[in-house]
Order: structure tokens, then C-alpha cells, then sequence
């Protein structure tokens, strides 16, 4: 695969905060892993909300991935969304997606996390 997304779109993230949790909404790009990169997922935070004291840019290496899995009614996502973990050795990040593309997100990291995995039917 080349230097391109595979996939890209909006994803939200939750997160830690003082008083509780919330979601953050970021500019999402998948990409495949090449002889010059590692496959990943890039959160970019947008322009309308820079933050100093944290990175604007998180990057997630899909070679640390356990496990992709649904959420369900874990979680309570935003408004016209699903929600879905992303396990790595180090964290479990929960994941929002626009309800429609869920399942699209949840494939697309599956196959370039676990590419030796038999494809099979994920949700």
C-alpha cells in the first residue's frame, strides 16, 4: 500500500477529564503499513480547538492491536453515532464512528490490524 488513507473520516474519542469523560471529535485517517511505514490510525484534532498542553495529533500503531470489537450499550456515544473499543497492548481507546460507517471503521482497522486473520463476517 502507499503513502495514501486507506480510510478517512471523523471519528470521536473519549477521554479522561477532570470531572469526568468526554468526547473529542477528530479528523481520522487509516493507513496501510508499506516497507517505509507501519500501518496506523491518525487522530488530528481540528483546527477550530488547538490545545498546548496536548498533542494534536495521535497516532494509534495497529501492530499493538489485540482486539476491534463493538461496544454496544457499554457505552453512550454522541448523538447519531456507535461506539466501538480499539485495544492495544498499552491502552483500550472507545471509538465513535457516524452509525453508518461503524461497521466500514471496524473492518478496515481489522484488516490491517490482523492481515494473517481469516475474513470473516465482523459484526
Amino acid at each position: 500500500m502507499g503513502d495514501g488513507a486507506v480510510k478517512q473520516g471523523f471519528l470521536y474519542l473519549q477521554q479522561q477529564q477532570t470531572f469526568g469523560k468526554k468526547w473529542r471529535r477528530f479528523g481520522a485517517s487509516l493507513y496501510g503499513g508499506s516497507d517505509c511505514a507501519l500501518a496506523r490510525l491518525e487522530l488530528q484534532e481540528g483546527p477550530e480547538k488547538p490545545r498546548r498542553c496536548e498533542a494534536a495529533r495521535k497516532v494509534i500503531r495497529l501492530s499493538d492491536c489485540l482486539r476491534v470489537a463493538e461496544a454496544g450499550g457499554e457505552a453512550s456515544s454522541p448523538r447519531d453515532t456507535s461506539a466501538f473499543f480499539l485495544e492495544t497492548k498499552e491502552r483500550l481507546y472507545l471509538l465513535a464512528a457516524p452509525a453508518a460507517e461503524r461497521g466500514d471503521w471496524v473492518q478496515a482497522i481489522c484488516l490491517l490490524a490482523f492481515p494473517s486473520a481469516p475474513t470473516r463476517n465482523l459484526l
